[in-house]
């Protein structure tokens, strides 16, 4: 009898189904958000096999975890050594929610619960461990928390910053928990030291306090890129317009309204700070009126606007990055036309990469979780085509390049 997981396992796509991760669960409220982090990571294919503490099991119990992932959670060690097991047959480990006392049972190893000892075996393979603190914000202050955190960073491991909300350290949203979870898992902690700059979402160009000019964009590019470079070690400081959902916590975020604030925020970021990458995947207006009214304008009267250029925001990046990253949205017809399109913007701005995509389409592009289009290089040209490939997997072709020539590797 087929379980009923095997309805969803790669349902979305198939990029984790040779991927096996182990879901380590300690005893927190917050122990029932693990179920949709699982069930993101197994809808792109993934093996996901529970572990539980003592506390969690009275939390959640094995019954429903066996439902949800498919596989019979650990609640206790045996003989059979299923820790050693665990660790070299899965890929990688996730902890999530982890409480203060997991996080220093396994920062100074302290082997004695079933999740406790299974982390510190993953991490004696060499094999990513990430960890999702979860407790109340007067634990997170104190030194036990502080030091643990230090020492576990120093080894390596992956910790995603809780949403301080409400006195405590929130689970942040599960599928940002997973959606970073899948990136290490593939690639590790490649872009470790390195600074980059994401631009992100849609400018608005206002004409009276109530209209402006804008575009579908949901931003959602952007902040694809942005999570799959600071999964993989980046500090990330995203410039960002309208988008469809908050940015998350863990970048250094700022707001640009405008094409102009954006174009602000470059220059002043770049004159200070020098950055390994920029990823300019905002979608900019390329106009704005001339002139802006005080007062709404009445509805029903006719208008004349004149438009005038929006800066550009390459042109105000003060100290060139080692990579440029642009983006070009065309409604050309066909990979050759967007082929040229994108060598003209290439050489334009000077980019090392740039990705051209078609816009005006219903099933990618503006709005939608996919895109068709290809990724060039100054190097080399065409490297690869998306045909109608979800943004977060093209997001890892994109960052792949963007890392390798950080490296100084070429592409």
């Amino acid at each position: 009898m087929v379980h009923p997981v095997e309805h969803i396992r790669g349902s979305i796509s198939k990029y984790l189904s040779d991927k096996c991760i182990v879901l380590g669960i300690a005893g927190s409220v917050a122990a029932y958000k693990a179920i949709d982090t699982a069930r993101w990571l197994i809808r792109r294919g993934a093996r996901v096999i529970p572990v539980l503490t003592r506390v969690s099991q009275e939390l959640l119990g094995a019954k429903l975890l066996k439902w949800a992932t498919g596989e019979n959670p650990i609640e206790k060690l045996s003989g059979s050594v299923e820790h050693i097991d665990l660790a070299e047959e899965c890929d990688a480990m996730l902890i999530a929610p982890a409480t203060l006392s997991t996080i220093s049972k396994i920062a100074y190893g302290i082997a004695d619960s079933t999740v406790a000892l299974i982390a510190i075996s993953v991490v004696g393979m060499k094999k990513p461990l990430i960890i999702v603190p979860a407790m109340h914000s007067n634990m997170l202050s104190t030194l036990q928390y502080e030091h643990s955190i230090t020492t576990l960073k120093r080894m390596g491991i992956t910790i995603i910053p809780p949403e301080i909300a409400e006195g405590v350290a929130k689970y942040p949203d599960p599928t940002f928990v997973a959606r970073l979870t899948a990136a290490v898992t593939l690639r590790g902690r490649d872009l470790d030291g390195s600074k980059i700059i994401v631009t992100a979402g849609a400018s608005r160009e206002w004409f009276d306090p109530v209209r402006f000019i804008s575009n579908p964009s949901s931003g959602k590019m952007g902040l694809e890129l942005a999570l799959e470079a600071y999964a993989r070690g980046a500090e990330v400081y995203l410039l960002y317009g309208s988008l469809l959902s908050e940015p998350p916590h863990v970048f250094k975020n700022y707001y640009c309204e405008t094409t102009e604030r954006f174009a602000e925020v470059m220059k002043s970021l770049t004159e200070v700070e020098k950055f390994d990458a920029i990823i300019s995947a905002a979608a900019l207006a390329d106009f704005k009126p001339e002139e802006v009214k005080n007062e709404k304008i009445r509805s029903g009267a006719n208008i004349d606007v004149r438009l005038v250029p929006t800066p550009k925001v390459l042109r105000a990046i003060v100290s060139r990055p080692k990579v440029l990253v642009g983006f070009a949205a065309e409604t050309v017809n066909s990979y050759e036309e967007l082929e040229k399109e994108a060598l003209n913007k290439m050489n334009r701005y000077g980019l090392d990469l740039i990705v051209a995509n078609f816009v005006g389409r219903k099933s990618s592009g503006f709005g939608s979780d996919y895109i068709e289009g290809l990724l060039m290089s100054r190097e080399k040209g065409v490297s690869k085509k998306f045909r109608r490939m979800l943004k977060e997997e093209v997001s890892r072709v994109v960052i792949d390049e963007v890392a390798s020539l950080i490296k100084g590797e070429g592409i």
